[in-house]
């Protein structure tokens, strides 16, 4: 009874959520909505290469750590979900949806990219191939002969068209959920900058909620991965400034400009702070990554930084910080997240009971 209340509850209150926001604030609460499901989806789609590494490379890092990725990534229905309400009020969130002669030339000339068909149809493929890779790695299905469920390692030989996969869609999807919501702006790094945020994240929580089974020597290995993931979202994040901000590339550069404003500023401070400055120092002690009460610390920094880094990527886009965004983002983030949590509860309590 209790498990039912941790995954309903905060399923209801994000439903009443959905529905005072959308009668009082519907512009601001797509918004807020639109970052909150970014941020949370993060966590399953970020799971997934990581069961794919694993599939590649083995180790007891993995063996002993793949029912947390499994269920990190059994959120992926909500996430799919959570994009509904946004593609049915797209004219709310993106300004290429106007009219042609009211658009900028330099949005015109990627009309052939930015329209709705193409855009739901985008979408719907990548929301398939990221399934599809949740169940080859053997989610919703029982353990079988090819090794895939809970305690193997998924189907041999589709680890690594897999990774690709996951990659080229993450790529596409930052184009779409991300750049185009300021069409001028485009960047060849931020789909992989967004790729190794993911990862990084996802690792971030998995130690949270999972290291306490482990072993100290798969924990380090893990710890070492997420560090890993961490040094390369720092090198992108500061190659993509760095070729924007010398090059001053006019459509470009207002990305950053908006991002730099009062209050935004500061957050980007912060979030660069505990997504990685802190927890970069935190994991390089070599004993300190063998410790779990260590772990799980750095986990809840880096993860606070997460939640910051994707509100001062998505919000911003929409003008200035609006009175009812301040009020509606922290609300749905707790909602939204507790209902995250309560479906992975449920989850690792099911393969529990299955095979304990």
């Amino acid at each position: 009874m209790m498990l039912r209340r941790q995954i309903w509850l905060p399923a209801v209150l994000t439903l009443l959520v959905v529905v005072v926001g959308l009668l009082f604030w519907p512009a601001s609460f797509l918004q807020s909505w639109l970052a909150a499901a970014v941020t949370w989806g993060a966590i399953p789609l970020g799971a997934l290469p990581i069961l794919m590494i694993h599939g590649l490379t083995g180790g007891r890092w993995g063996d002993q750590s793949r029912r947390v990725w499994l269920a990190l990534v059994a959120t992926l229905p909500l996430f799919v979900l959570s994009l509904v309400p946004l593609v049915l009020a797209m004219e709310t969130l993106f300004a290429w949806t106007q009219p042609e002669h009211l658009l900028p030339d330099v949005v015109k000339r990627k009309q052939f990219y930015l329209n709705l068909p193409f855009f739901v149809t985008r979408l719907v493929i990548y929301c398939g191939i990221w399934l599809a890779l949740a169940w080859m790695q053997g989610l919703w299905r029982s353990p079988d002969s090819s090794g895939a469920g809970i305690g193997g390692r998924g189907p041999q030989g589709l680890h690594a068209p897999g990774l690709i996969l996951w990659v080229l869609s993450i790529t596409f999807f930052s184009f779409d959920w991300f750049m185009s919501l300021e069409p001028k702006f485009y960047s060849d790094v931020f789909g992989l900058m967004l790729c190794t945020n993911l990862a990084g994240v996802a690792l971030a929580v998995g130690l949270l909620v999972g290291g306490t089974g482990m072993e100290a020597g798969p924990r380090k290995d893990l710890a070492n991965l997420w560090l890993a993931f961490l040094l390369g979202w720092a090198f992108l994040a500061f190659s993509q400034y760095i070729i924007i901000w010398s090059g001053n590339l006019p459509d470009e550069i207002g990305w950053y400009i908006h991002r730099s404003e009062p209050v935004w500023r500061e957050i980007s401070v912060m979030s660069f702070l505990l997504f990685f400055l802190v927890p970069f120092f935190m994991l390089l002690p070599s004993r300190a990554k063998e410790r779990q009460s260590w772990l799980s610390t750095v986990a809840m920094l880096c993860l606070a930084g997460h939640v910051l880094q994707l509100q001062w990527l998505i919000l911003p886009a929409f003008g200035p910080l609006k009175i009812e965004q301040m009020i509606l983002t922290p609300l749905i983030l707790v909602v939204t997240g507790a209902t995250y949590l309560g479906w992975i509860r449920g989850y690792t309590a099911m393969q529990g009971a299955r095979h304990g």
